[in-house]
């Protein structure tokens, strides 16, 4: 609890405040909707009614890691969290609700283990269809197509509401559209993270992001089959970019395809290492942007030269403050960087 308030976040308490408002202006109305669009038909209403708020409290826990922090962070919270939803049960109906959830909370973490990083995008439908088979309901497969929706925007809400209280007054694009494009991404196995301004402003180092600038290793080629249909503008190398972007203008996103720039001593790649979560999104490294936008303050355009060393500035500050990671630190250093930053990356701490 000390960690966050040095980093700015409220405690738990507040934090739990936050989401037990959200579960309780949302959750119901959302299970309301469920009753009636007649998916319920068959079931019971109590039993039906139980299992929801256990899937939907799990949605939010789920909405909590993704918004990332430390395991005792997170533990905290979610304590907290429990406790201001029981609280309004009468005290002796409490250890049983609290079994329940611990039954339910370790059937759906083991859903999400088995499918692994690599079924990540089919967890929402696995929690569902199970969650469908408790509620007994006529039609299961029916209902859990119902749900799977419900829930995720239940995880994703939970998250946005938590960086919106740590973070009052942020300006972003909208998120809906960069979800949008990214779920092709999740269904095709292609890893992304979020990069630029978004990835400052998970720091906290900006207060607007003006677009969203996503960040993978997939081939050109193959970003285009998986948006082939969708209106986009491609851009090949140009200048020191040594890559290739999609560029969506009505989502305000670009994917940028296997981040390089060409520099005196040949082309240096900024792999994608995926650093934390924030509402809910995957964050690409602050070591590879810092290079990035070192990189762009030299040799891109000159006129947007102070603006990106400004940036790079800020990150390894950051970096200087909070340790630079080893695993993403030292492909860097393997690239031909300018020596002068080369020099900079070396002298960052490292976190253990």
């Amino acid at each position: 609890m000390a960690a966050a308030r040095e980093r700015g976040r409220p405690a738990a308490g507040e934090r739990a405040d936050v989401l037990a408002g959200f579960f309780a202006g949302v959750a119901p109305r959302l299970f309301a909707d469920v009753r009636a669009s007649g998916a319920l038909s068959g079931a019971d209403e109590r039993t039906a009614g139980r299992e929801w708020e256990a899937a939907a409290l799990h949605a939010l826990i789920r909405g909590v890691v993704a918004e990332g922090g430390s395991a005792d962070e997170i533990a905290d919270l979610v304590d907290a969290l429990h406790d201001r939803v029981l609280s309004r049960l009468e005290p002796a109906k409490v250890p049983e609700l609290r079994a329940h959830l611990a039954r339910r909370y370790d059937e759906y973490d083991g859903l999400a283990r088995t499918l692994g990083k690599a079924g990540a995008a089919r967890v929402p439908g696995a929690i569902a269809a199970a969650c469908a088979r408790h509620m007994l309901a006529g039609d299961a497969a029916s209902l859990a197509e119902t749900l799977a929706p419900l829930l995720e925007s239940l995880a994703e809400g939970a998250s946005a509401a938590l960086a919106e209280a740590d973070t009052p007054g942020l300006e972003l694009p909208a998120i809906e559209p960069l979800r949008a494009l990214s779920r092709r991404l999740d269904g095709a196995g292609i890893e992304w993270g979020v990069g630029a301004s978004g990835l400052l402003a998970s720091l906290g180092l900006v207060r607007r992001v003006n677009d969203w600038d996503v960040q993978v290793e997939a081939p050109p080629e193959r970003l285009r089959e998986i948006y082939a249909g969708e209106p986009y503008a491609f851009h090949g190398h140009g200048g020191c970019h040594a890559d290739w972007k999609l560029s969506f203008e009505e989502a305000r996103t670009e994917i940028i395809s296997r981040f390089a720039f060409f520099v005196p001593d040949g082309t240096v790649r900024v792999r994608l290492h995926v650093s934390r979560h924030w509402r809910g999104l995957p964050i690409a490294s602050p070591e590879g942007w810092a290079v990035a936008y070192a990189l762009m303050g030299q040799y891109d355009e000159p006129e947007l030269r102070a603006r990106r060393s400004e940036r790079s500035e800020l990150l390894l500050a950051h970096l200087a403050a909070s340790g630079a990671d080893p695993a993403r630190l030292d492909p860097l250093l393997a690239e031909p960087l300018p020596e002068p930053l080369a020099a900079q990356l070396r002298s960052l701490p490292r976190r253990s």
